[in-house]
C-alpha cells in the first residue's frame, strides 16, 4: 500500500460494543458530581471561617485579657480555613476529572451516532 492511499484510509473506528461499554462507564461516572458537593464545602466551611474570625477579633478588641475560650475558637477557625482550602482544591481537581469524561461521553456518543457532531451542533446554533 502507498503513503498516498494509506493518507486516504478512514481512521479506524473501535467497535460499536467497545464503544457502548465506554458509553455506560461514562455515563456511570458523569452522574456522581462530586466537584458539587467539595464546592458546596468549601463555600460553607468559608463562610463559618469568615464568621468565627470576626467573633474571635471581637473578642480579642472588647477583652482586656484574652478569653480562656478564645484560643479553642482560634484553632477552630484555623482548621475552618485549612479544611476550606483543601476542599476548594480537591473540588477543582475533581471538575477537570469531570469535564474530561464529559467531553469523552460527547465523543463517544456522537461515534455511535446517538447526537450530531460537534462540528455540525456549531454550525447550526447562532
Amino acid at each position: 500500500m502507498s503513503e498516498r492511499e494509506r493518507d486516504n484510509d478512514p481512521p479506524m473506528k473501535p467497535p460499536s460494543d467497545q464503544l457502548e461499554a465506554e458509553l455506560r462507564r461514562l455515563q456511570e461516572c458523569n452522574r456522581a458530581r462530586r466537584s458539587v458537593d467539595g464546592f458546596a464545602r468549601a463555600a460553607a466551611e468559608g463562610f463559618l471561617w469568615a464568621v468565627l474570625a470576626g467573633v474571635c477579633g471581637k473578642l480579642l478588641w472588647d477583652s482586656a485579657r484574652v478569653p480562656v475560650f478564645f484560643y479553642p475558637l482560634a484553632l477552630l477557625d484555623l482548621l475552618l480555613l485549612w479544611d476550606a482550602a483543601r476542599s476548594y482544591t480537591r473540588a477543582r481537581n475533581d471538575l477537570r476529572v469531570e469535564v474530561e469524561a464529559l467531553r469523552r461521553l460527547r465523543e463517544v456518543r456522537s461515534a455511535l451516532g446517538i447526537d450530531p457532531p460537534a462540528d455540525q451542533m456549531r454550525a447550526v446554533q447562532p
